[in-house]
């Protein structure tokens, strides 16, 4: 399957490199650019081509939902996944009406994105193969593709998704290898429960798990997301 590039629409930076280390371990697909605004993301579409945009809604200057709408305007071949704190229905009525493909609501875990991105890339494949025209049998298909995600949003028990995702956002807002010590330390909670936290997103295939050694005792186990960025 060819790459599928995609552009990530989010303000806070800590929250957009936990997107990019998350989609770029996909496979199949890359982050061609980041930006922090709807006015930087309508220019860089007219510049650079993407597949796929990851949009948040809460923006300065153009807001998400009118840079949705705006994308949709232009007839181009994008497609976006709304994530969003808001919950509100209005704006998912909104977000459904303007065609996003898919509206995640913050904070997530890896787990939900990667299953979005994988029924994205099954919808592509289907629409990209076999004749001019299609039947309700295949059309059916196609929505099912859409609409299928392979997905259990239940984290194991004992762990809240709120500190995880204060996890997530330190382990990419310090850009190296934590311990499960460093961990506690900076979320203010016990070294049995940040190793918890950190082994799961280990399991989980958002994070790795590497021993640094020294002259005298055991090895400590860091942990650092996939992909993260220099």
């Amino acid at each position: 399957m060819a790459q599928i590039d995609v552009l990530i629409v989010e303000d806070d930076p800590m929250v957009a490199d936990i997107h990019q280390n998350f989609i770029n371990s996909v496979e199949n697909y890359r982050v061609a650019g980041v930006v922090d605004n709807g006015l930087k993301a309508l220019d860089f579409l007219r510049r650079r081509p993407v597949r796929l945009v990851v949009l948040d809604i809460f923006l300065p200057g153009l807001d998400g939902m009118t840079l949705l709408e705006k994308i949709r305007e232009s007839g181009e071949n994008v497609d976006v996944i709304v994530v969003s704190a808001s919950r509100d229905i209005s704006t998912v009525n909104r977000a459904i009406q303007a065609g996003a493909f898919d509206y995640i609501v913050k904070p997530f875990v890896f787990e939900r994105i990667r299953a979005s991105l994988q029924s994205f890339s099954r919808m592509i494949e289907k629409l990209k193969d076999g004749p001019k025209q299609i039947d309700q049998k295949g059309i059916d298909t196609l929505f099912q593709a859409r609409s299928n995600k392979d997905f259990d949003g239940r984290l194991p028990k004992g762990l809240n998704p709120h500190v995880l995702e204060r996890l997530l956002s330190l382990l990419a807002e310090k850009g190296t290898a934590l311990s499960s010590v460093e961990a506690a330390e900076q979320l203010s909670v016990s070294r049995i429960t940040a190793r918890r936290y950190l082994e799961h997103l280990v399991a989980s295939g958002q994070a790795v798990m590497e021993q640094e050694y020294h002259e005298i005792g055991r090895p400590v186990n860091k942990y650092a997301l996939l992909n993260r960025t220099p």
